[in-house]
Order: C-alpha cells, then sequence, then structure tokens
C-alpha cells in the first residue's frame, strides 16, 4: 500500500444498480476482498424491478450463492464468508438521517426510481458526504476489481493534493489481458466526438476521468458539486471532467489499479436505446461547453446518422436522429 490504511483516509464507494444484481454481486464479491480496508459500500438500486435488492441482501446473510459468470477472472475463487453486515435504506436518507447502523460495512439506498447514471449515482454522493467521506469511488456495477484497485487509487490521490479525480486501468472481462481504456480519455471540440486512451499516457493529457472508476476527493465534489443530472446516460463523465479541470484540479490515473469491464452489461451493445442517450447527451455536452456546438453537433452526431443510414441500419439510425432533437429541445 506504501501508507498505514487504517490511518488513511475512509473512502465511500457508490455502485447502481439497475436490474443487474447478478453483475452487482460478483462486483461486490471482489469488492470485499480489497487490501485497502478504510471503506463503506453504498449500492444505490435505481427503480430495479428484478428483485434486486432482495437478492443482494440474500447474499449478504448467506442464503443465495451465486457462481461466477464464465469471463470472471475471480471464478476459480471460493465466496467471501457471509454474512456481509448491512443497513437498508429508502432515498429520504440523503437529506441528512442516520439511524444506528449506519456505518456498517454494505449499505443499501432506494433511489425510487430510474434516476439516471448521474441521478442514481448522486444519491449515493450525498449520503457518503453526510458522513465525512474524504474520497467518493464511482464503480460500475459490472465490473471486478483487483485486490489492490483501491489501494492504488487512493495512494495516487494522497501523493498530490492538487489531483481532484482518480482513475483506473480497465480490462476487457471477456478478455482480462486487454486494455479497454487507461483511466479516460480526450474530447474534440471539433469533430464531437470522445475517446478512450488505450494504452498509457501522461496524466495532463486526460481530457476526463471514465465514470466506470472515478475516485473523487471530497474537496471536488464540494468545490465543482454534483454530476449533471440532465446526462441521463453517457457523457456525464466526460461533463464531470471539464468541470473538475476548469476548477482547477488535476486528473490522474493509478496504472495499477486494475479493473475488468462487462462493457453494455445493462442494455447490451446493439439496443437502439444506448445510440438515443449517447446521442442526446453527446447534444447536450456541445451545447454546454462548445463556443460553435453547431460544429460538433454536425460532425459528431450528423456523422454517425450518415453512417448508420448508409450501412443500412436504419433502427439506429433512428435512434441517432431521436437522441439528437431530444438533446436539442432542452
Amino acid at each position: 500500500m506504501g501508507m498505514d490504511d487504517s490511518k488513511g483516509p475512509e473512502v465511500y464507494v457508490v455502485i447502481l444498480n439497475w436490474n443487474g444484481w447478478q453483475d452487482t454481486i460478483e462486483c461486490l464479491e471482489s469488492l470485499f476482498r480489497s487490501r485497502y480496508t478504510r471503506y463503506r459500500v453504498v449500492v444505490c438500486d435505481n427503480g430495479s424491478d428484478d428483485g434486486s435488492l432482495e437478492n443482494i441482501k440474500a447474499w449478504a446473510e448467506g442464503r443465495l450463492d451465486l457462481p461466477f459468470s464464465s469471463d470472471n477472472p475471480l471464478r476459480y475463487l471460493a465466496p467471501i464468508p457471509k454474512p456481509v453486515p448491512y443497513v437498508e435504506h429508502d432515498r429520504e436518507v440523503r437529506d441528512g438521517d442516520c439511524v444506528e447502523g449506519c456505518t456498517r460495512f454494505l449499505v443499501l439506498v432506494r433511489t425510487g426510481a430510474n434516476l439516471g447514471f448521474a441521478g442514481g449515482n448522486n444519491v449515493g454522493i450525498r449520503y457518503a458526504l453526510e458522513r465525512k467521506a474524504d474520497y467518493v469511488w464511482l464503480l460500475n456495477n459490472d465490473t471486478v476489481t483487483d485486490l489492490n484497485a483501491l489501494g492504488a487509487m487512493v495512494n495516487v490521490a494522497q501523493s498530490d493534493p492538487d489531483i481532484g479525480a482518480v482513475g483506473s486501468t480497465i480490462y476487457y472481462m471477456d478478455a482480462p489481458n486487454d486494455i479497454q481504456l487507461y483511466g479516460g480519455g480526450w474530447v474534440s471540440f471539433w469533430l464531437g466526438i470522445c475517446r478512450h486512451f488505450t494504452t498509457s499516457v501522461s496524466d495532463d493529457k486526460l481530457g476526463y476521468v471514465a465514470g466506470t472508476s472515478l475516485l473523487l476527493r471530497r474537496e471536488v465534489l464540494e468545490q465543482v458539486g454534483l454530476l449533471d443530472d440532465k446526462f441521463f446516460m453517457y457523457w456525464e463523465d466526460t461533463d464531470y471532467g471539464i468541470r473538475v479541470r476548469e476548477a482547477g484540479w488535476k486528473l490522474a490515473v493509478a496504472p495499477e489499479s486494475r479493473i475488468w469491464h462487462r462493457e453494455s452489461a445493462a442494455l447490451g451493445k446493439k439496443n437502439p436505446v444506448l445510440y438515443t442517450y449517447f446521442n442526446a447527451s453527446a447534444v447536450r455536452f456541445f451545447r454546454k461547453f462548445s463556443p460553435l456546438p453547431f460544429v460538433p453537433i454536425s460532425v459528431g452526431v450528423g456523422g454517425r446518422f450518415l453512417k448508420r443510414v448508409m450501412q443500412g441500419d436504419w433502427n439506429q439510425a433512428k435512434a441517432v436522429w431521436q437522441g439528437a432533437l431530444a438533446g436539442c429541445r432542452e
């Protein structure tokens, strides 16, 4: 670790669940093996209708034994010991309510509705800030973490007080030696695109840190604010990276923080819903930050629309168009 973590900063890990309890349980199984021990886990259930919280509670109590999926890097390991102590709250806990047991290892929060990625995570962020967290780690539920993933991020953040956000090295779940993204990526305000880095780059090249694994310093959240919940899905991490940098904070990557990600597990890669949300958020992003938003919107969103048309993929072309219109209406 490089530090005595019994005296280290306290981290609240916020995991958003929406109809994905199997993935969430696999994520928790990996997370609770962490060698860094000063953390609490907050699972925010975003209005699931598949019995997610009931299944997660059954797992925590030792009543549900979920075998790891065949592509999980931890599939050969025995499950962690049960029971896992937990407490359950409704969304109103965000307003400061605190009951006995709220500092236990696992906290389950019902958001009450599908608030989107930003809105759902904000419920967990508020919970963490009200309990004086030093850092908040946003972690996708369709991931598994290495033993040193959290400790490596904390070490990087603690090495420089000007670092406001830290990312991880993200690998593909089904190709565990292949890098999906290195920490975050960059944005082109001319081409209307954002792209992940897939190889090691210097921290000063980071335009944003990916929300798949995003460690945020408390002072950043207090200064910059919460995630912009107008971004229901996609581009919210890009938006936040711009805001963090504009506030004078540095972005960084912890190369030794290794995460495996089952990309697009929530909806599936080919679902047109993805394209609708992605392009609505892209339009929203460039309208917010670009001095000439017509340029990146025309090139980026327009280019994606024409590509789908030329491929004869009318469902996805329609989804791009609908997303663009939704983004322009706001």
